[in-house]
């Protein structure tokens, strides 16, 4: 018989277990594993979320801290703000930040290195510690103490005695740090953010600028037109024709139109857009406030005769020294900062006028202290001071009248300033004729008509009236229509010369050119050659109300006909109001655009203006407040080779006028 082999059923049952014992421990152990990354994952991504979080807010804080910083700076431009102008930011709340309130919220930080931090500085018990904002050096190093000045990153400022202003452009670094500490699972149950960002206070002068303007800029040439280096303004930005060409960087603070600005009619045509090159186009940024304060909160402080509160205005104004005026501009002003004040006054009948004609205006002298803006009279001098040079025969003349179409035709009664008789002698740049060391160091020259008012009417809204010589020797009543000219300014002196106003100024004929030079010519190829073989073109600027260009064939006696002009050449820098452009509803009338910055009055046809300089507009015209027109009877443009003029960048005219910036730099994390 034969047997078979049977598996013992116990034996089966065994290792049956074994096999579901061994899974189920690979699957719990795979379980474990799963819910160990669960929870590791869950925890990296709690941690994460919640460091975001406190990047977050220390982001928050760093803003607030921007804004104080900012407002603190901008409130004292001049100074320069050390760690401890800071210590009185006040400390973040929770309902700033959006936290919930707890204790211990924030704490503020040590002026320390910033980029070692100390143990003081950062403390883990409080939600937000290290809140500050330091001074540091060019390399974003400590400085030796909270009470020392950061040093500025493009050279030392410049301060010279007596003048209080600053004239080099210039970067001061800060520093602003947050340490944010939130609760979060892991070992030590938080999480940690250290915040850094550099703030920058940027100074530069405007004159760095080609076109620099506060308000809405127009640019619509026709022709074809150039403009060489930068370009900015603070507000909108219209361009309508192709044929005007940026060669440099374009920027503006608000919006840029290609087209024209709303209420003006007088441009019909199709707009087009400008050429550009093409990795600058026209670009926002922020804008650039003159004497790093915001006018609008500058200038308005209610006073009943409106004593500072002329916005940018104020640049040429006279000081106000009057009893408890303080002056917001004071050592900045062109008044403040003048080597001579030139004073033209209504004269009296029968009383003898600066040219000894009875009746005809009066000249005054002053200097000033720049520290206050009190000016002193000077009725004497000796040989080699300003009082002989600036009263010298045919230095100054007065009671000349022309035609200014563009103000409605009105007689301008107009007092000259001839560099001529100031800087005489054969040399190309000829020695001013003084020896006086403040005019030297200073060659400013403020030179205005008190009789002309800005202000139209007088406070009962009567005409301002002025009492005029006829030629029978009978007197009249006249409106105030008063001015400033200079002329015969073909050389300058090596410092260079600055003429300010709160007057139209008229610049008639060659302005700093040395003669005639090849420009004149009226060649495009010559335009690079604004100056004589062997003269140095010099820093100069004129500052006024208004600034128009008379060219060389300039005569009062036919100026109500826009005469046929000739080439000029004018190597200066301008800073002048503007006209605006009317208001949707308005007139439709155009501002001239920045094309017609400098006035004309003269039939310009097929003549050349050749401009070297540099034009910023800060303020609206209070005096020359006549509508551009394009009227033959008020002028016909020139063709425009303009330029601006490089040497400004390392020799800036006479005279401070600065812009500031307050940026926010590099951030980081720790």
């Amino acid at each position: 018989m034969n047997t078979m082999n049977t598996m013992n059923p116990r034996k089966q049952s065994g290792s049956s277990l074994v096999v579901v014992i061994s899974v189920l421990a690979t699957l719990m152990v795979i379980v474990g594993v799963a819910a160990e990354y669960t929870w590791t994952v869950n925890r990296h991504v709690q941690r994460s979320n919640t460091l975001q979080s406190a990047v977050a807010v220390g982001d928050g804080c760093v803003e607030i801290l921007f804004s104080n910083w900012r407002k603190i700076c901008s409130t004292t431009p001049l100074t320069i703000q050390t760690s401890n102008s800071f210590s009185g930011i006040a400390l973040p709340t929770a309902s700033q930040l959006n936290l919930p309130s707890v204790a211990n919220f924030a704490k503020r930080g040590a002026s320390i290195d910033p980029q070692n931090d100390e143990p003081a500085d950062y403390d883990a018990s409080y939600t937000i510690s290290n809140y500050k904002v330091i001074g540091v050096t060019p390399e974003l190093a400590k400085l030796s103490g909270a009470g020392a000045a950061p040093i500025p990153t493009l050279g030392q400022i410049a301060l010279p005695s007596p003048n209080p202003s600053p004239t080099t452009s210039l970067v001061y670094n800060y520093i602003a740090s947050a340490d944010v500490t939130l609760p979060a699972l892991g070992p030590t149950g938080t999480v940690v953010a250290k915040v850094r960002r550099v703030f920058q206070k940027q100074q530069m002068s405007p004159w760095t600028f080609a076109i620099f303007y506060v308000d809405p800029l127009e640019i619509h040439p026709g022709p074809q037109f150039t403009v060489t280096g930068w370009v900015h303004t603070n507000s909108d930005l219209y361009t309508g024709h192709d044929t005007l060409t940026f060669a440099d960087k374009v920027t503006y603070g608000s919006d840029w139109s290609i087209g024209f600005m709303p209420g003006d009619s007088t441009h019909p045509e199709t707009p087009a857009a400008p050429n550009y090159q093409a990795n600058l186009p026209p670009a926002r940024d922020q804008a650039l406030q003159p004497f790093g304060l915001d006018s609008s909160l500058l200038f308005n402080n209610g006073d009943a005769d409106h004593n500072n509160d002329d916005s940018y205005h104020e640049l040429v104004e006279p000081a106000k020294t009057g009893p408890g005026q303080a002056d917001p501009l004071q050592g900045q002003r062109y008044w403040d900062q003048a080597g001579i004040i030139v004073q033209v006054t209504d004269g009296t009948p029968g009383v003898a006028g600066f040219d000894g004609v009875n009746g005809h205006d009066l000249v005054k002298f002053f200097t000033v202290n720049p520290l206050t803006g009190v000016p002193t009279q000077v009725t004497s001098g000796a040989s080699g001071s300003l009082f002989t040079m600036l009263s010298a025969s045919g230095a100054i003349t007065t009671n000349q009248t022309i035609q200014d179409n563009r103000e409605g035709g009105a007689d301008i009664r107009v007092a000259s300033l001839d560099v001529s008789k100031i800087a005489p002698g054969a040399a190309l740049n000829p020695p001013y004729n003084t020896t006086s060391i403040t005019f030297a160091a200073t060659p400013i020259i403020y030179f205005y008509d008190s009789s002309a008012t800005s202000h139209p009417l007088n406070a009962d809204g009567t005409a301002n009236l002025s009492i005029n010589l006829k030629d029978d020797g009978t007197t009249s009543a006249t409106a105030v229509k008063r001015a400033v000219r200079i002329k015969g300014g073909s050389k300058i002196p090596p410092g260079g010369l600055t003429l300010a106003s709160n007057n139209p100024v008229y610049i008639q004929g060659d302005f700093n050119t040395g003669g005639n030079p090849p420009s004149n010519s009226g060649d495009p190829a010559d335009a690079d050659t604004p100056q004589v073989s062997g003269y140095k073109r010099v820093p100069c600027s004129v500052l006024a109300d208004a600034v128009n260009i008379l060219s060389n064939s300039w005569s009062d006696g036919n100026s109500g006909n826009a005469s046929t002009a000739s080439n000029t050449t004018i190597n200066a820098a301008i800073v002048s109001g503007i006209v605006p452009t009317a208001p949707v509803g308005g007139d439709g009338s155009y501002s001239g655009g920045a094309e017609n910055f400098p006035r004309f009055l003269e039939t310009w046809t097929g003549k050349t203006l050749t401009y070297y300089g540099s034009m910023v507009e800060l303020y609206k015209s209070q005096q020359s407040t006549g509508e551009w027109s394009n009227s033959t009877s008020v002028y016909s443009p020139p063709i425009r080779q303009w330029f601006f003029d490089n040497n400004f960048k390392v020799s800036p005219p006479p005279g401070s006028i600065m812009v500031y910036s307050y940026i926010k730099g590099k951030w980081s994390t720790l």
